[in-house]
């Protein structure tokens, strides 16, 4: 296989800089992009590393201004990776607005936008990639993360969305959905944050019990155990996707990794079923009359995961 030329957002820490180093074992290129990028990775750069500032966050005018540049890097890009994430405790009562809005900037709006700027180059050169990083807990909100959950959730529509009008064109659309791995996904974007994204304990006092219980699990469960690599994650990640460039399909959807998150996905599907079932009496009591009777093919056909 021809080097593939690969763009990563989030890329100067955590996963981001396991998925630089993974392409690059691979005998890629890559761009590897992020917040004071061309500072914080001056020392990655080469004739087979590029960097660019590139802050999802920012305007959409200003991630298409830094997309162009970099796809003038290498004369074209092949991969997009939407790596750039970002999670802190919060109860849903005393969220800011400011606080809602830079997770979903980071987690949803940005990626929407990189991934704009990105299709035209795209369908211009015949074919190319888009993954995104989402998480096992959008299946599965955990108290007080509510935000970030939801927010994983909303990236993870998109992706389906998206794969689904890409759905004829030579542009491969997966989501990687990884359960707890060590990286720096909770700590402040910078000095002057003022949101409480660092150290949070909830004012409310109603809260303090299942807050004091949420932090029990993860204390005594989850933090000893956290079953994720993040270089095997990288390993999975850039090995599925070079293996499906170029051949639209390949891959499915939706790719879940760990074995945390393949459990919260099973028990969601499963209890999700169970209550369909249990409630679906209460479901057909809004039909109008005979609607028992009508047929959903086309419908069910633009929903499906499988077409």
């Amino acid at each position: 296989m021809a080097p593939l030329i690969w763009l990563i957002t989030g890329a100067t820490s955590g996963l981001g800089e396991a998925l630089v180093s993974r392409a690059l074992a691979a005998g890629d290129a890559v761009v590897a992009t992020g917040r004071q990028a061309e500072e914080r990775l001056a020392h990655l750069k080469s004739d087979k590393v590029a960097v660019v500032d590139l802050d999802v966050s920012a305007s959409r005018e200003r991630i298409e201004t830094q997309v162009k540049k970099a796809w003038e890097c290498f004369g074209r890009i092949d991969i997009l990776v939407n790596n750039a994430g970002f999670s802190a405790p919060k109860a849903i009562e005393e969220a800011s607005d400011g606080f809602m809005q830079r997770i979903f900037d980071v987690n949803v709006f940005g990626p929407i936008r990189v991934t704009q700027a990105i299709l035209p180059y795209f369908r211009s050169q015949g074919c190319g990639s888009v993954a995104f990083i989402g998480a096992g807990v959008a299946w599965a909100p955990i108290p007080f993360l509510a935000h970030y959950s939801a927010s994983k959730a909303a990236l993870d529509r998109f992706a389906e969305g998206l794969r689904k009008e890409l759905r004829g064109q030579c542009i491969h659309c997966t989501i990687f959905e990884p359960g707890g791995f060590a990286s720096q996904l909770g700590r402040p974007r910078d000095r002057s944050d003022d949101e409480g994204f660092g150290q949070y304990q909830p004012t409310v006092p109603d809260y303090a019990g299942l807050f004091a219980e949420t932090m029990g699990v993860f204390a005594n469960e989850v933090a000893p155990n956290i079953p994720g690599d993040v270089v095997k994650l990288a390993d999975i990640v850039v090995d599925l996707v070079r293996s499906s460039e170029g051949m639209a399909g390949q891959l499915p959807v939706r790719v879940v990794l760990g074995s945390d998150s393949l459990a919260l996905v099973r028990q969601k599907c499963k209890e999700q079923l169970e209550l369909a079932d249990g409630f679906e009496h209460v479901s057909r009591r809004t039909d109008r009359e005979n609607a028992a009777d009508l047929r959903y093919d086309g419908m069910l056909g633009l929903t499906s995961l499988l077409s």
